[in-house]
């Protein structure tokens, strides 16, 4: 069986899984100083970023993960580490008893604030070559995401 493609570069999901594999490279040694693998920082700044937009009333793991768009029980294991780590609390809900509160401890919202510095400061670099493009690329993948 041959591929409808003549040359590896006219494959749009090769192309997005090179790109995907420099851009997590470039995520990885910007998060590397804070001790962060990329999904424990993405639940972090998430849940930080959430609260910060309710009031800090905190926010639900289903709510987390559905904001990331990542699996419950993914979000739940990495929850564990970040709050073995100190950098998230999670405590029952006041109304619903199968439920936690998740909320970002002191140590959480200065780490999740110096590591967000950096991942911002590596997309910057990271896409810095495509200049104005930049905002056709995201209005793209925002299609992409719809799905």
């Amino acid at each position: 069986m041959s591929s409808e493609f003549h040359n590896a570069e006219e494959s749009p999901g090769f192309t997005l899984w090179q790109v995907t594999n420099l851009w997590q490279k470039a995520i990885r040694m910007a998060l590397d100083p804070y001790e962060l693998t990329h999904p424990q920082f993405v639940l972090l700044f998430s849940c930080k970023w959430l609260n910060e937009r309710n009031d800090q009333a905190g926010i639900t793991q289903v709510q987390l993960a559905q904001h990331a768009q990542m699996d419950v029980n993914v979000t739940s294991q990495v929850l564990r580490t970040l709050e073995k780590k100190g950098y998230i609390k999670r405590s029952p809900h006041p109304t619903d008893s199968r439920a936690n509160v998740i909320s970002v401890t002191g140590t959480g919202d200065e780490i999740a604030s110096k590591a967000v510095q950096a991942v911002e400061a590596a997309d910057r670099a990271f896409f810095s070559g495509l200049g104005s493009d930049v905002g056709q690329l995201n209005r793209l993948l925002s299609q992409l995401a719809k799905r």
